[in-house]
């Protein structure tokens, strides 16, 4: 009996441990698509860039598949306010889909494709 005991708290541990182990952390770092670039810091801040050029920079916060963007130069000077979109990572892609409404055109463009990486 006490074996059978042992064998399920065991059994219990390793499945504990690997669904800890499992990836349903933003995954953080730099994705490209064609000329433009947009880096996740695990600090709550992006950068996205088109070249070499800095198009916005801004805020945003991670809630389980979600993603809140709270802030950035663009959205901030069309007074549109922030904009919540789920998130999925899937074989080296990151894609968004919106959940209610985002007020910001510029945004809705971006976040409506498929990003690359992280790198």
């Amino acid at each position: 009996m006490k074996k059978i005991i042992w064998t399920i708290v065991v059994v219990l541990l390793v499945a504990a441990a690997l669904s800890a182990c499992s990836s349903d952390e933003f995954p953080y770092g730099t994705y490209s698509r064609q000329d433009a670039t947009v880096e996740y810091r695990n600090d709550g801040t992006f950068t996205y860039k088109f070249g070499d050029e800095v198009v916005t920079e801004g805020t945003y916060s991670i809630e389980g598949d979600e993603i809140l963007w709270i802030n950035d130069s663009v959205c901030d000077a069309e007074n549109a306010g922030s904009a919540r979109y789920k998130w999925q990572h899937e074989d080296g892609v990151l894609s968004f889909e919106l959940i209610g409404e985002d007020l910001c055109e510029g945004r809705r463009e971006v976040m409506t494709v498929n990003w690359f990486g992280p790198k």
